[in-house]
């Protein structure tokens, strides 16, 4: 009985994991078709002239670009500053953010006292202090990490609230019924139950920080890929400005996928899809 049993379950979970890589397979395949009728689309319009090719070049003139630019000095010089800003504002973003959310969080009083400045926050427009951090830091780096730590907090915090209001009341009631002690309460049932939305929010400011730090860059004409982007539309060589484009698109996407990657080996007793991700 119980080898049948086994057999069962075995057979279960083989078609479980089968029907996971169709669906991936499947998933990859609609992927493709999207990107396909995209660069179609970009194709018959640069083809039938309906914009000026200073604006739209052609995509075999941007694949060319593209590929050129990765045997560029100067590209990977720009692609490392504009990571090292984005990088530098998101980890000090996470480390306050995180520590703020999780006292927020187990002090509803003082969070409820301050979720006016909290959504007034999340709904301020970063680039609009931008300005003013030019005329107090100057074009340095610190201003640009200090816009990006400004504009990546926000998510961060809110999600690290929330994460923290994850713990069941009976558990709270239970751990200080039993008196635990408060650093196991904090390592053992508080950490747990907050981690995933951590994550979360640090994954949705890891993508927000590269996407200001370019438009920083673009705006104020600091070293990285933005300021290369604005260069190359000054110089009206759109293709490359949409290479440097299609560039800072992809290192989104590649830090995204390394920080899921690097979640989900942290967090392996997380069911992703039980997190709700609070966009910011």
């Amino acid at each position: 009985m119980s080898s049948t049993s086994t057999r069962v379950a075995g057979t279960a979970i083989r078609t479980r994991q089968s029907s996971r890589v169709r669906g991936r397979s499947w998933l990859l395949v609609q992927q493709l078709a999207i990107g396909l009728g995209i660069v179609l689309v970009w194709w018959l319009v640069y083809a039938l002239g309906w914009l000026s090719t200073d604006i739209l070049p052609s995509p075999l003139s941007v694949l060319v670009q593209f590929v050129l630019l990765a045997g560029s000095g100067t590209f990977w010089v720009a692609l490392l500053q504009t990571l090292a800003t984005a990088a530098t504002g998101l980890v000090i973003a996470t480390v306050v953010g995180v520590a703020l959310g999780l006292v927020l969080g187990l002090a509803p009083p003082a969070e409820r006292a301050t979720r006016f400045l909290l959504d007034l926050g999340r709904s301020f427009p970063v680039i609009a202090l931008l300005p003013v951090m030019v005329l107090i830091l100057g074009t340095r780096f610190q201003m640009e990490a200090t816009v990006v730590f400004l504009a990546v907090f926000w998510p961060v915090l809110l999600q690290t609230i929330y994460g923290s209001r994850r713990i069941d009341p009976v558990v709270r009631d239970t751990t200080r019924a039993y008196g635990i002690r408060l650093r196991l309460r904090f390592l053992k049932v508080l950490l747990p139950a907050a981690a995933p939305f951590i994550a979360t929010g640090v994954r949705i400011g890891a993508s927000l920080a590269i996407l200001v730090a370019v438009g920083i860059e673009l705006l104020v004409r600091t070293p990285g890929l933005g300021f290369e982007l604005g260069a190359a539309q000054s110089e009206l060589r759109p293709d490359i400005a949409f290479a440097y484009l299609i560039y800072a698109g992809l290192l989104g996407l590649g830090v995204n996928a390394l920080l899921e990657r690097l979640e989900s080996l942290v967090l392996t007793w997380n069911a992703r899809g039980d997190v709700l991700e609070v966009q910011p």
